[in-house]
């Protein structure tokens, strides 16, 4: 008569070993199921004493490295705040085409006090604010006309005409084949106007 055995785990590991020859495979309970998860013996078991990973579920891997610079964390909200460096062209002088053109230059500028001073007398509490506007707005209108790689300094000088002799002179030092300047006047209802503009040529 056939003996009786207790139906337990290792009863039925040690019968799948006989049956099959193979090594005991990973048992994995079921979804639902209370039983205890073994690993297969291959596998690499984590210590309890070892580090946490560094990634940790749930949290979100950043796609920007960011750096520290003088003290300083730059990142992607830095980018673009920083001007362009160009290459050195080596380039001492303008081509013919690009040179600044006095005569062109005069008649914006004649054509600016023109407008803005027309109708206007003499008040020497305006005056400053009036020169000020006067050579921002100048210097706008030459930058437009698109000479390149010049630099401009800009002046208007504003005064009242009392039948008097004035004289506006100045003095500068630079190449004269590349720099140049232009001046226009303006002079009606007692209030003269002088500006000029000194073009630098920036190698």
């Amino acid at each position: 008569m056939a003996k009786m055995q207790t139906l337990t785990a290792e009863n039925l590991a040690n019968h799948y070993s006989d049956h099959t020859g193979s090594k005991r495979p990973s048992l994995f309970p079921k979804e639902g199921s209370d039983g205890p998860i073994t690993t297969n013996p291959s596998l690499r078991r984590m210590s309890r004493f070892e580090g946490r990973p560094s990634v940790q579920y749930g949290r979100r891997i950043s796609m920007v490295s960011r750096s520290s610079v003088t003290g300083s964390s730059f990142g992607l909200k830095n980018i673009g705040l920083y001007p362009v460096k160009l290459q050195n062209t080596y380039k001492l002088q303008p081509d013919p085409s690009e040179m600044f053109k006095p005569e062109s230059v005069r008649e914006v500028m004649q054509e600016v006090l023109d407008e803005c001073l027309g109708g206007e007398k003499y008040n020497p509490l305006q005056c400053r604010n009036l020169s000020q506007m006067l050579t921002d707005l100048i210097k706008s209108r030459v930058k437009d006309m698109g000479f390149q790689r010049y630099k401009y300094i800009v002046t208007v000088t504003i005064g009242q005409d009392s039948n008097q002799g004035f004289r506006v002179v100045s003095r500068c030092l630079w190449n004269k084949d590349t720099d140049n300047y232009a001046e226009a006047s303006y002079n009606k209802n007692g209030l003269y106007a002088v500006a000029a503009v000194y073009a630098c040529y920036f190698e």
